[in-house]
C-alpha cells in the first residue's frame, strides 16, 4: 500500500472524531437520525477546519446499509468503504474553482434527473462554491430550490460573502469555527503516540499556532518534521524547520524591554538576526507574548491562555514585572512596530529601534490604583465659611449674672428688635482678575458665548478692557454687549468693558492658549532629547527631529 500523509490518514470517518465542531456535528447526528437533513447543505470556514470531510461524513450517513442509533455511519458497509475510499459511483466531488461555468451547472443538471446506481441518495459535493460565476449561480438556482428526493447538494466555501444571497436562502447553513490551539495540540499528542513519533509538548504548541486555527495546516507541519529525518519533535527541529526564532530569545527580548534594559534587548535581536531566523517572524511572535502578558496580568486567572505548563509558569512570573496599564502600553506600541518591522526593506534596523523606544517607556501609574490611593488617602477638613458662633460677653456690672451653659457651644443670638439698623453687607471682592479669567468664567456659564469670546481681540490698559469683536461673530455677541459689560463689571469689581471697531494691538485668548501650548511642547521636547536613553538612540542613527510632532 502507498504511503498516506498524515492528514489523509487520520481524516475523520465519524462525527465524533471531528475535532473542535461539537456544535455542528451534534446537529448532524440528529438530523441524520430523524431523516431530517435538508435537500441543499452549507458548510462555511476557513481552511482545514473540516468542511470537506463533515460532507463525506454525513454522505456516508445517509446512505450506510446499517446505521448506527446515534445517527453515526458504520463505517463497514460497501457504501460507507466505496464513500471513504472516493470510489463511489453515486457521490461526484466537484472543484467549483475549475468548474465554474454555466457549462458545468448544465452537466450537472442534465444528469440530476438519474437516479443514484448503488446507494440510497446521489450527492453533490461542491468545494469552494464561491468560486462559480454569477451566470452559473443563476443556472443552479432553480435546481437547488427543487431538487430531487433522491439527491442532497453538499456545498462547502471559505468565503460565503460572496455566494449570491439567492442561493444562500435555499441552503441550511453550518458554520465551522476557527481551532483553538488546545484542540489542536490534543490532536496532535493523539497522532503522534500512534505513530509512535516521541515530541515535546511546547514543540506542539508552536506548531499549532503556525497552523492558525487549521488542524490540516498543523498536520502537514508534523509531516514536515517527520520528513526531517528524525522520529523526535523537539522545539529545536520546530524552529529549524519553520524558520521562528528560539523561545528563549523572544522571552529575553520581552524581559529586557520590561526592565529597561535596551543593552539587553538589543543584543537578543543580533542573536536572532545572526541565527538567520525571520525578523519579521520574530515581531509577531514578541506581539503575541506580550499578548499573553496582558491577559495574565489584568485578568484574574490564566484560562486564557493556549499554552503548555512551562509557559504558562513563565508567563504567570514576568507578569509581574510591570502593572498591567504598563503592559497594555508596551502591547499597543507593538501592534504598530511590529507592521512597520513587516512591511520594512531594513527590517533589523526598525526591531532594534523598537526595542530601544519601547524600553526607554516610563513607568505609567495605573489611573485605577491611583483611584484607590486617592480615595482611601485621608480627607483634610475644609475651612468653613461660616462665621464663628457668637461667643456671649460679660454682662455689665450691676446686672444679675446667668448661669452659663455647660456646653461650649454659644447661646443663640435673638434677632435684632425692629428698631435695630442692620448693618450694611460688605461689598464681595472680585472673582475674576482679568479679561481671560472672565472668558473662562463665561464658557463655563455659557459655553457657546465663551467659545465665541475666546477669538475676540483684548487690550487690558488702566483698569479698563478694550476688546474687538471679529466679523465671523458679531452676530452672536453683538446683541449681548450690554450684558457683556454689565457681567464683566460685576465679576471684577467695578471694572470697565469697552467696544472698539478697530485695534492695532492686542490678543485674543486663544492665540494665548496657542503659544502657550507650543511653549510647552518645545519644553517637553527638549526634556526628551535630554534623556540618557533618546541620546543613545540618537547614536543609534534615529532622528527624533523628523519622527517628533511639530
Amino acid at each position: 500500500m502507498s504511503y498516506q500523509v498524515i492528514a489523509r490518514k487520520w481524516r475523520p470517518a465519524r462525527f465524533d472524531e471531528v475535532v473542535g465542531q461539537d456544535q455542528v456535528t451534534g446537529t448532524l447526528r440528529y438530523a441524520t437520525k430523524e431523516g431530517r437533513v435538508a435537500p441543499v447543505v452549507l458548510f462555511t470556514g476557513i481552511r482545514g477546519t473540516g468542511k470537506t470531510t463533515l460532507a463525506r461524513i454525513l454522505v456516508k450517513a445517509l446512505n450506510c446499509a446499517d446505521p448506527q442509533a446515534d445517527g453515526e455511519p458504520c463505517n463497514r458497509c460497501e457504501s460507507c468503504r466505496e464513500i471513504t475510499a472516493g470510489r463511489s459511483p453515486d457521490v461526484l466531488e466537484i472543484d467549483g474553482a475549475s468548474n465554474n461555468s454555466v457549462d458545468d451547472v448544465r452537466t450537472i443538471r442534465e444528469n440530476i434527473s438519474y437516479g443514484p446506481v448503488k446507494s440510497k441518495r446521489k450527492a453533490y459535493i461542491i468545494d469552494e462554491v464561491h468560486m462559480l460565476s454569477k451566470s452559473a449561480f443563476n443556472a443552479l438556482l432553480k435546481t437547488l430550490e427543487e431538487p430531487p428526493t433522491h439527491t442532497v447538494f453538499i456545498l462547502a466555501t471559505t468565503d460565503p460573502q460572496k455566494i449570491p444571497m439567492t442561493v444562500l436562502s435555499r441552503c441550511q447553513r453550518y458554520d465551522l469555527r476557527r481551532l483553538g490551539t488546545a484542540d489542536i495540540v490534543r490532536q496532535l499528542e493523539k497522532i503522534l503516540t500512534a505513530e509512535k513519533v516521541s515530541f515535546d509538548r511546547e514543540a506542539l504548541f508552536l506548531i499549532a499556532r503556525e497552523g492558525d486555527g487549521s488542524m490540516r495546516d498543523a498536520q502537514t507541519l508534523v509531516e514536515q518534521m517527520l520528513a526531517f529525518g528524525e522520529r523526535t519533535i523537539t522545539g529545536t527541529v520546530v524552529t529549524t524547520i519553520l524558520g521562528i526564532s528560539d523561545r528563549a530569545l523572544i522571552r529575553g527580548i520581552v524581559e529586557a524591554v520590561a526592565r529597561r534594559d535596551a543593552d539587553a534587548a538589543v543584543t537578543r535581536v543580533r542573536e536572532i538576526y545572526a541565527s538567520g531566523k525571520a525578523l519579521e517572524k520574530a515581531a509577531r511572535d514578541v506581539l503575541f507574548t506580550l499578548h499573553q502578558l496582558v491577559l495574565a496580568s489584568s485578568l484574574s486567572d490564566d484560562r486564557f491562555l493556549e499554552a503548555s505548563d512551562e509557559e504558562r509558569r513563565w508567563v504567570r512570573e514576568s507578569a509581574r514585572l510591570l502593572t498591567p496599564a504598563d503592559w497594555l502600553r508596551l502591547f499597543d506600541l507593538w501592534s504598530k512596530e511590529s507592521d512597520r518591522i513587516l512591511r520594512s526593506e531594513y527590517p533589523l534596523l526598525l526591531f532594534e529601534i523598537s526595542v530601544v523606544l519601547a524600553a526607554s517607556l516610563p513607568v505609567m501609574t495605573d489611573l485605577r490604583t491611583l483611584l484607590d490611593t486617592l480615595r482611601d488617602a485621608p480627607v483634610p477638613a475644609a475651612r468653613s465659611h461660616e462665621p464663628a458662633p457668637a461667643i456671649q460677653n460679660e454682662p455689665p456690672r450691676g446686672a444679675p449674672k446667668t448661669t452659663q451653659p455647660t456646653a461650649r457651644t454659644a447661646e443663640p443670638v435673638p434677632p435684632p428688635s425692629p428698631t435695630t439698623t442692620p448693618k450694611a453687607e460688605p461689598i464681595a471682592p472680585p472673582t475674576v482678575t482679568g479679561w481671560r479669567d472672565f472668558v473662562e468664567r463665561l464658557a463655563q456659564e455659557e459655553p457657546m458665548t465663551g467659545g465665541a469670546l475666546k477669538t475676540v481681540t483684548a487690550l487690558e490698559k488702566a483698569g479698563t478692557v478694550t476688546v474687538q469683536i471679529p466679523q465671523a461673530t458679531k452676530a452672536l455677541l453683538d446683541p449681548k454687549k450690554e450684558m457683556l459689560t454689565a457681567r464683566f463689571a460685576e465679576l471684577t469689581g467695578g471694572r470697565k468693558l469697552r467696544f472698539a471697531d478697530e485695534m492695532s494691538e492686542g490678543t485674543s485668548v486663544a492665540q494665548q492658549e496657542t503659544k502657550e501650548e507650543k511653549e510647552k511642547n518645545a519644553k517637553i521636547r527638549e526634556e526628551v532629547r535630554n534623556d540618557p536613553t533618546v541620546k543613545k538612540t540618537e547614536q543609534a542613527g534615529f532622528d527624533f527631529k523628523k519622527s517628533s510632532p511639530t
